[in-house]
């Protein structure tokens, strides 16, 4: 298997390619910017000379620059960006083999105010670029008000189950970065984190399922970026959005982003906050093993509050139009407050009670995050030789306290006896700092090579403090108590080279990353450490067939480290009969990973891709049959084979209604020997299916419906039944284009429910579950100030890796 579908790969590289020597085309490159700095975002559209004909559009990238492929022919180009004036090239002639530079494209500012500026740009919902998708989330109206959270579970391929555990075309382990940089949290607080993050921060989500080596190697499952809005143009400008609606609670949303540029300096800041509530049903039947089995039947129902405040501010210092300096500091402080109660059926079968077990509890967290960057970015020559540089320092905070009450009670209700009354309370720090640099260096016109290093520390100190109520009187319990501190370095450099020849272009690249780690329970007295080098090489094969067609093959080696909190050997109760307990012998998984996808028509999409796993990271239920209970732990089974085929097609249904689809299956097999007696050996075919269908209904009104179906699924632990949900959302744009006004309703039947079962012969396993997942919502936005459009720059932090981890 291993070696059969490298095979198919390679020879789809050489497949597809049926028309490639039918006509001869040559690349196109230039840059545009205006006369302080490049123009990212700046619209470019290539016409034949002869006849005007429009031959192909593209859009500049981060830095201003662009690309065309085009056959033998004669050119002229239009430029154009919101707030300046359009430009249009001389007439060029390509010829030859050699690629094509454009001499820098210079805009001028449309001096007009707002109201007489007749440029627009609209942004699709859905963009494919190359290694990646794109979801602009303004451009959907049934995004509006949702948080961070509730966004991912709309794009495609992107699945979040019962446990809110994040996965990508099937896999796991997928690493959530902000604006390019790792939040180094762990994946509960990653979660928490979007949950406090409102789609009016968002400006879109990227999905890069096969990352190359400039990116951090521990992204098994591929990455998550979330990109932020930036304050955008000269003067002062900003905009508002405020959001109420309803899910049988009150929900709302409210942020505000402002911005100041003059010619030497900007300066951006933003402020959020963020309620929601939800009541959220659970439904478990299990049976412990072993001579005298015992029958639970219980039925949960969780009510979550969560206010959450966040806040950006930064500055750039333009030291000249090549050379610049920034700073930025953002945080999120979030409160979190759980009512739960659990009755628990025990008996000798599903239809025998002998009692009853109920449990009260209450759950009251404060999280802290915060986050500070310092970044230099520096253009050294024309030719495009860069450098650039972050030292990025994060802290969070959180604290955590629980209440349980457990009593027993006969079947007719009677009060029997006492359970377990205790109360936990669990402080946590965890300090990350890091530095990195990223060099480019343009050799040739052909050739470009780009290197980087980065070190990462942290530091975490985690205390659980477990109390039993006695009499009356709380008095700590050594035994379940614990206190954990874990440091971990991890040091990485990078090379990349990137060739070009003729239509073929090459990228190969090298990441070396060393780890020392260091786990303490003091409270047992146990130490781990760990120390291990691994090298992670990455190849990148891309083939322009014509020119709207592209070939690419791509192969990369990851490493996914376990979580922090996953590493604490402390055992936290959620009842008497159930409990979570860490893992300090965790190992880190390793993924090898081979994608081929066929660009054709510059719309139509298709990939396949294979991915092995070893030492496999996965949440596993197991069995306690001396004290009868079932406990959630983290374990490394032996080995995941995932193959996966992903087919994406817009559809033009009507003028007014076009849609954007994808079909992704994938063949899931998990094997993991000798767990808990029995072996684990799942083989799962499943499928996804998106629609998303974008309705223009006049010049002010439009709207958008998005389907998703995922049909059976399977992980280690689970076999997750289907699930069906459908989004859709109605904006109305005021006539003079500061603002609009949408209507979003999520989950419009109510169909987003769990419904799972043990995948482990060991255990007699099933979950059912609902939430309050239908909300309607209106959202207002407007904008203000300025409109003269130039978008702040844009960097990536050193931090991203290592806050997925927290």
């Amino acid at each position: 298997m291993k070696l059969f579908l490298p095979a198919i790969l390679l020879f789809l590289l050489y497949l597809f390619p049926i028309n490639l020597y039918a006509q001869q085309t040559i690349k196109i490159k230039g840059i545009v910017q205006d006369h302080k700095q490049t123009l990212p975002a700046a619209t470019i559209l290539l016409y034949t000379a002869s006849d005007s004909v429009l031959v192909a559009t593209a859009m500049t990238d981060q830095d201003g620059k662009f690309t065309f492929i085009a056959a033998i022919n004669r050119y002229y180009i239009v430029s154009s960006s919101i707030g300046y004036n359009k430009f249009r090239t001389a007439d060029f002639q390509l010829s030859g083999t050699a690629d094509y530079q454009l001499p820098d494209i210079i805009l001028t500012e449309n001096s007009k105010n707002l109201k007489e500026v007749s440029i627009t740009a609209a942004k699709p919902i859905l963009e494919r670029r190359a290694g990646k998708l794109i979801f602009n989330v303004d451009a959907s109206p049934s995004a509006a008000g949702l948080t961070a959270l509730e966004l991912l579970n709309k794009a495609p391929g992107v699945t979040i189950d019962h446990n809110e555990n994040i996965s990508l075309a099937g896999k796991s382990n997928v690493l959530v970065t902000i604006d390019g940089k790792q939040t180094y949290l762990s994946s509960t607080e990653v979660i928490n984190l979007l949950k406090s993050m409102q789609s009016s921060e968002i400006e879109s989500v990227e999905v890069i399922n096969n990352p190359g080596s400039r990116y951090d190697a521990n992204s098994t499952g591929g990455i998550i970026n979330i990109k932020t809005k930036k304050g955008l143009s000269e003067g002062f400008n900003g905009n508002a959005a405020l959001s109420a609606g309803f899910n049988k609670y009150l929900l709302t949303t409210n942020t505000i982003n402002l911005n100041y540029r003059q010619r030497n300096f900007n300066v951006f800041g933003s402020y959020g906050y963020n309620r929601t509530e939800q009541k959220r049903k659970t439904d478990i039947d299990r049976i412990t093993p072993g001579a005298d089995p015992l029958y639970f039947t219980q039925k949960n129902i969780d009510h979550p509050v969560i206010n959450a405040q966040n806040f950006k501010i930064g500055t750039d210092f333009f030291l000249s139009p090549k050379h610049t300096i920034g700073f930025l500091a953002k945080g999120t402080i979030s409160h979190f407050d759980q009512q739960s109660s659990s009755d628990v059926n025990i008996g000798k079968s599903f239809l025998i009670t002998d009692s009853v077990i109920k449990t009260p509890s209450a759950i009251s967290n404060v999280r802290k995050n915060f986050a500070y960057n310092i970044n230099y970015k520096g253009i050294l020559d024309t030719a495009g030789q860069e450098i650039s540089i972050d030292a990025d320092y994060s802290t969070f905070d959180g604290t955590n306290n629980a209440n349980y009450i457990n009593r027993f009670y006969l079947p007719n209700g009677d009060f029997l006896k006492d359970g377990l009354i205790y109360r936990s309370l669990s402080p946590s720090n965890i300090d990350i700092k890091a530095i990195k640099a990223d060099y480019t260096l343009p050799i040739n016109k052909k050739v470009k090579l780009e290197t980087g290093i980065k070190i990462a520390g942290v530091k975490s100190n985690n205390n659980f403090i477990y109390e039993n109520n006695v009499n009356g009187s709380w008095i700590f319990d050594a035994t379940k108590s614990n206190q954990f501190l874990y440091d971990e370095k991890v040091s990485a450099a990078y090379a990349t080279l990137n060739i070009t020849l003729g239509k073929l272009n090459i990228e190969g690249g090298l990441r070396a990353e060393h780890t020392n780690s260091t786990g303490n329970s003091v409270t047992t007295s146990q130490l781990t450490k760990k120390t291990y080098t691994n090298f992670f090489p990455s190849l990148s094969l891309s083939r322009n067939i014509d020119a709207n067609s592209t070939l690419n093959l791509s192969y990369s080696r990851k490493i996914n480290r376990p979580n922090y909190q996953n590493l604490n050997p402390f055992v936290f109760f959620l009842d008497q009969y159930t409990y979570n307990q860490g893992n300090p012998n965790l190992k880190p998984e390793y993924s090898t990973n081979v994608e081929a996808s066929y660009l054709f028509r510059k719309k139509y999409s298709i990939s396949l891709g294979y991915t092995h796993i070893s030492d496999v990271i996965s949440q596993i239920l197991l069995q306690n049959e001396e004290k009868k209970s079932i406990y959630q732990t983290y374990l490394n089974v032996a080995s995941q084979d995932l193959i996966s085929f992903t087919f994406s097609f817009p559809v033009k249904i009507t003028s007014w209604w076009n849609t954007d689809n994808s079909i992704m299956s994938y063949y899931n097999q998990l094997s993991a020997p000798e767990l808990q007696g029995a072996d684990l050996n799942t083989k799962q075919i499943s499928a996804d299916f998106y629609s998303q269908n974008n309705f223009t209904l006049s010049k002010l009104f439009s709207a958008d419906a998005a389907i998703i179906y995922n049909t059976p699924a399977s992980t280690a632990a689970f076999m997750i039944k289907s699930r069906f949900r459908t989004d859709a959302g109605l904006r109305y744009n005021f006539p003079n284009k500061m603002g609009n006004l949408k209507l979003t309703i999520t989950d419009v039947f109510h169909t987003q429910n769990n419904t799972l079962y043990s995948n482990s012969p060991a255990n007699t396993y099933n979950l059912e579950q609902s939430t309050t997942s239908t909300s309607a919502r209106i959202t207002f936005t407007y904008r203000f100030g300025k409109a003269t459009v130039k978008s702040e720059r844009s960097r990536t932090t050193g931090l991203d890796t290592e806050q997925k981890r927290l």
